[in-house]
């Protein structure tokens, strides 16, 4: 089984990284300040299934790959408390 490539969507603070149906394959974030970030599939605000949530400390970065992705049904929403700098991959 061939797995479907994932294109990166540019993200630096709250908002939908995608509106339709997609699938999550992974992320890679840093920030200055350090954030909470949560993600979520859901299109819009802060409501559906949590994909994923963590913390990161002034200067800090995390990646995340989930090679099969995950299916949302809704889109994926991102929530960061301050501002962030990388991406979400999408399929």
């Amino acid at each position: 089984m061939t797995t479907a490539q994932a294109g990166p969507v540019n993200v630096t603070g709250t908002g939908a990284v995608s509106a339709s149906p997609c699938t999550f394959r992974g992320l890679n974030v840093f920030s200055t300040a350090g954030a909470t970030v949560a993600l979520y599939d859901h299109a819009s605000a802060t409501s559906g299934t949590v994909l994923a949530k963590f913390v990161l400390a002034a200067g800090g970065d995390k990646q995340i790959t989930v090679p099969d992705g995950v299916r949302c049904a809704a889109g994926i929403y991102l929530s960061a408390s301050a501002a962030i700098e990388g991406s979400v991959l999408v399929g």
